[in-house]
């Protein structure tokens, strides 16, 4: 490529040759055009390689593609595709999900007008894959998640609280400047961005702003990392550790996030029919950090499971 480009969007790809054209083409749709598109396959079984060589050959001067020679897993992949973004601003995607067309013209307006600015965001749909209709937005209507803006260090602390509930990760744009040279840690191997978005934040003396728009389409399907991990908890238990090592400041809200994570463990398994290791769940959250008249009724409910199931 002939100069360094505005934007690097990031898209790390595996065994997802039947919908990579889709979000390939959904970045050059783009209404700005300053941009490289950096795509790594991490030794995909199926077709993806191939499909995302077919664009290459077609865009040599947009798009650059790397196979990794073996497998890496999600954070290893991320980490050395990271490497290859030579852009002022990175934007982030997968290859299953789709850019709406003025997506980077409006961050990269805003970001440009806000040199403070270290990361933006936006609100986005997420759709079904098999129907197309959309399910719900990120940040408006119901069940939504109001957005967090304003100096980054304040963000950090409702990342650790909250997690990315208020912040897809498909709606980040972040100042290239800003990512840790060590970039994402690969002691947390799937769920490693939330510890990257953290770690943005909680380093700088910038602001993160909000854009109220629907710029970006998040695919819903059975074989997505979101779906397949969401009762997994490791990543997210590394990962608060690992804020306490790093942020004393930060360690009552990771505490806090800590015995939430507990609790939802404990319902989930009441639910599904072990109230005993859900009571215990129920404890362990208790004693970290999340007293709640909530916890105590989940706690009887689940004696009232036990004894119900003996009758």
């Amino acid at each position: 490529m002939s100069k360094q480009p505005i934007v690097s969007v990031f898209m790390p790809v595996y065994n997802q040759e039947d919908l990579v054209a889709e979000s390939i083409e959904s970045v050059i749709d783009q209404s700005f055009t300053d941009w490289e598109l950096v795509i790594g396959d991490d030794c995909s079984t199926d077709n993806t390689y191939e499909v995302a060589r077919g664009y290459q050959e077609r865009f040599p001067e947009k798009i650059r593609l790397f196979r990794n020679q073996k497998n890496l897993g999600i954070t290893g992949n991320c980490n050395k595709l990271l490497k290859h973004c030579n852009g002022k601003f990175v934007a982030f995607t997968a290859g299953d999900d789709l850019f709406l067309p003025g997506k980077l013209e409006k961050q990269v307006a805003l970001m440009d007008s806000r040199s403070d600015c270290v990361l933006s965001y936006h609100d986005i749909a997420v759709f079904d894959n098999e129907t197309g209709e959309t399910i719900r937005f990120w940040n408006t209507g119901e069940g939504a998640s109001n957005p967090v803006v304003g100096k980054a260090k304040n963000v950090a602390k409702e990342l650790v609280s909250h997690g990315t509930a208020f912040m897809a990760a498909l709606s980040i744009m972040v100042r290239r400047s800003a990512i840790p040279s060590s970039g994402y840690d690969e002691r947390v191997p799937i769920a490693s961005d939330w510890l990257l978005w953290i770690d943005i934040c909680a380093n700088s003396d910038g602001t993160v702003e909000f854009i109220p728009n629907v710029l970006a389409r998040y695919r819903k399907h059975p074989q997505s990392i979101t779906y397949s991990t969401r009762n997994d908890v490791t990543d997210q238990m590394v990962t608060l550790g690992l804020v306490e090592a790093r942020y004393f400041w930060l360690r009552d809200m990771a505490r806090r996030r800590r015995g939430y994570e507990f609790y939802r463990q404990g319902v989930s398994c009441i639910l599904n029919g072990d109230p005993v290791t859900g009571r215990n769940q129920l404890w362990v959250g208790i004693k970290t950090c999340l007293w709640s008249w909530k916890s105590l009724g989940w706690w009887l409910f689940s004696w009232f499971k036990q004894v119900s199931s003996k009758l």
